[in-house]
Parts: C-alpha cells; structure tokens; sequence
C-alpha cells in the first residue's frame, strides 16, 4: 500500500515538472515572438517615416506643400 502511494507521488511529480516545462517553453516563444514583432515594426515605422519624410521635402521644393501644418492637421 505504502509503495503503491509513492508511485503514485512520483507519477503526479513527473506530470507536473512536464507540464511546467512546456508552460515555461511556450512563454520563451511568446517573449521572442514579441521581440521580433517590435522590431519589425519599428523598422516599417522608420522606414515609412523616412519616406513621408521625403515626400514631404520633394513637395516643398516643387512648392505643391508649404511645411507649416494647416489648420485640418493641427
């Protein structure tokens, strides 16, 4: 009877450090799926502010756009 609750015991530890295990797994490729997904995004963000950026200059010189905000974007 003794033996047969010590089995018992050892099952459910064995259970439970495996269950740990993969809850400690899935969060370590939730934190690097978060760190990828920010840096994707601020790359695009750069990469799109860059581009207004020069939209922005070309409408200037060409004199299409003034670089004072109107009174719609403020």
């Amino acid at each position: 009877m003794q033996k047969e609750r010590i089995n018992a015991m050892k099952t459910l530890i064995r259970k439970a450090g495996k269950k740990g295990q993969s809850l400690v797994e899935y969060g370590l490729v939730l934190v690097l799926i978060a760190i990828v997904a920010i840096l994707v995004v601020k790359a695009v963000g750069t990469q799109t502010t860059s581009t207004f950026d020069n939209v922005q200059s070309q409408m200037t010189s060409s004199g299409i756009a003034s670089t004072s905000p109107t009174a719609a974007s403020s």
